[in-house]
């Protein structure tokens, strides 16, 4: 029997077979590097979109800016210390709403008309008891207030249906609903007059 063919083949298998169990070895690992790779990409793409998100969150104000808040402190301090005794509870302490009834300062806020629904277009932002006292005494089809043109037109509104509940409503001094309209104005960025908004110049006060 010659020899020569199994000198041939164990050369040959000496020769393929490290071959074959580096390619056993070596191809798996191409696809949990490649794994490995797709993990990290899609780790940074929603870290990414994440930081997007927060991002456009956190610069979507809601409610007066903090230096308007500041001048409208400074330029009627009565107003600032009766809005938060008689309105903060329920639209914020920067009109930014706590809740369900609307938006009074910053971006979105004091439309010149309301919503079919509410002030803001905002299903959190309207007061259903407020709409329904509205509806009692509105004309069919006309919306549930008046519009906000002047500083005037404000504070009819305000001194009329303000503030809530309805049996509390009208109930301050003249006075007192102009130092709250005063605040109002200033904190949601309207120029008013030097010496403030009153009976005498509120209707040249333009709100938009």
């Amino acid at each position: 029997m010659s020899i020569v063919p199994q000198i041939w083949k164990a050369s040959t298998l000496s020769i393929v077979g490290p071959f074959n169990v580096r390619r056993k070895h070596c191809n798996p690992t191409r696809p949990r590097a490649a794994r490995r790779g797709w993990g990290t990409l899609a780790s940074a793409v929603a870290l990414a979109a994440t930081c997007a998100l927060v991002s456009g969150c956190a610069g979507k104000q809601r409610g007066a800016s903090l230096e308007n808040i500041g001048k409208a402190q400074t330029a009627a301090p009565n107003g600032a210390a009766l809005f938060q005794a008689q309105c903060a509870s329920c639209h914020g302490d920067r009109g930014q709403s706590a809740g369900r009834p609307p938006r009074i300062m910053g971006p979105g806020a004091l439309p010149e008309l309301p919503s079919e629904q509410n002030i803001n277009a905002d299903p959190a932002a309207g007061d259903p008891e407020l709409l329904r006292l509205r509806a009692r005494t509105r004309p069919a089809g006309a919306p549930w207030r008046d519009p906000f043109r002047t500083a005037a037109d404000v504070f009819r509104f305000v001194s009329t249906s303000m503030p809530l509940p309805p049996e509390k409503a009208g109930t301050l001094r003249p006075d007192e609903y102009w130092a709250i309209v005063n605040f109002i104005l200033v904190a949601h960025g309207v120029n008013v007059p030097p010496g403030g908004v009153n009976e005498g110049n509120a209707s040249s006060v333009k709100l938009h």
